[in-house]
């Protein structure tokens, strides 16, 4: 392997320290090499799509002493609060009269997103079900850290629970917000319960739905992907009278879960992966990955008008996805969506980089001398 000019830089930074000053050296040649590498990866970057951490902004909030559930993916959580931040607005102007937006939040995790949203208006309101009790328990102790208490509500609670429909009946959410576990499973294999959805990934998506369609909140926000039937999901919106306004996309490289899957996604008919090698060096430059894929997250309003698109935008959410196997990040620069899209590329750095904002930026520089 062929390093080049940075990494040489780095290696004579190390050659040049005395015995005792070794262990220093090491450090200061490893955090060079990171930032000399970063900026050549950068610079060469053939595909000039946005970065996915210009958004992070919106997870400066949660830093410690904020804490996480057991499974907790951030560029799964912050692309649904770019959604949900859009559905809010649209809620909004829909309804200037509105005084505050009541918010469920399903598979609430930590509550992130649902804190999310309290902080963009100190009125709205939340409830969080998950059924992880630990979960709940996390979130609720959240609440009390950013001071949120008085405004959210959490509850152990199982999706396809009569109870759990009950529940929501009785709050009247304006807003459903659900960002679920979406790894298609095996037929022979069963993943952990905050990863597997079923044989094509969309299980608790059709059951938010479901529940949607039984209490019909004016708005939703759902999060899903590539790998889980995405013209399945909208079409399901679709029927049940939801209308996708807007769409929010990020390309990774598979995760723990997804690449363990990759034999079984690649026989799916609608699960769309892309394994070109160009693709692979821009989503991980370590060569860490097997396959990329496309994170999805939408914005949808309850819509009785006879002269929807929907069948236009299922069409167009398919052809892109249909590009993207076929041709990589490239179908991503035109996304050729008859709705508004916003697509953006998160590598392997880049989801370093957003652990290190959520888990403390000060406390990893220390730790990295």
């Amino acid at each position: 392997m062929r390093h080049g000019g940075w990494w040489n830089g780095a290696a004579l930074a190390l050659t040049t320290c005395t015995h005792n000053e070794r262990l220093k050296c090491k450090r200061r040649a490893f955090n060079a090499l990171i930032v000399a590498y970063r900026n050549q990866r950068i610079g060469q970057s053939s595909v000039p799509l946005p970065s996915f951490l210009d958004e992070a902004h919106r997870l400066h909030s949660f830093a410690p002493p904020f804490r996480f559930s057991a499974f907790f993916s951030p560029e799964d959580t912050l692309l649904c609060a770019c959604a949900s931040e859009s559905a809010l607005r649209r809620l909004k102007e829909s309804n200037s009269e509105r005084s505050y937006t009541r918010i469920a939040e399903l598979t609430t995790g930590s509550g992130l997103v649902g804190f999310h949203l309290l902080q963009c208006d100190d009125r709205n309101r939340l409830i969080g079900l998950d059924v992880d009790c630990r979960a709940t328990e996390v979130a609720e102790r959240n609440a009390k850290v950013l001071r949120l208490d008085r405004r959210a509500w959490f509850e152990c609670a199982d999706l396809w629970s009569e109870s759990t429909l009950d529940t929501l009946a009785a709050y009247d959410p304006d807003l459903i917000v659900c960002n679920p576990p979406y790894v298609p499973e095996p037929r022979t294999e069963m993943l952990e319960l905050e990863a597997g959805a079923g044989m094509d990934g969309t299980a608790h998506l059709i059951r938010a739905i479901e529940l949607a369609s039984a209490i019909r909140p004016d708005a939703m926000t759902l999060s899903w992907c590539s790998l889980s039937d995405p013209q399945k999901v909208v079409q399901s919106a679709a029927d049940a009278g939801y209308s996708l306004r807007s769409l929010f996309i990020v390309a990774i490289a598979d995760g723990e879960y997804s690449g363990t899957v990759r034999d079984h996604l690649v026989a799916l008919p609608h699960a769309y992966i892309n394994e070109s090698r160009e693709t692979i060096a821009a989503v991980a430059p370590d060569g860490s990955a097997r396959f990329a894929y496309l994170l999805m997250a939408g914005d949808f309003m309850r819509d009785e008008s006879e002269h929807r698109h929907d069948a236009d935008v299922v069409l167009s959410i398919q052809r892109l996805c249909e590009r993207f196997r076929a041709s990589g990040l490239s179908a991503l620069l035109n996304p050729e969506m008859t709705i508004p899209t916003n697509t953006w590329l998160l590598d392997r750095w880049g989801e370093l980089d957003l652990r290190v904002i959520l888990h403390g930026r000060d406390t990893y520089r220390k730790r990295a001398g």
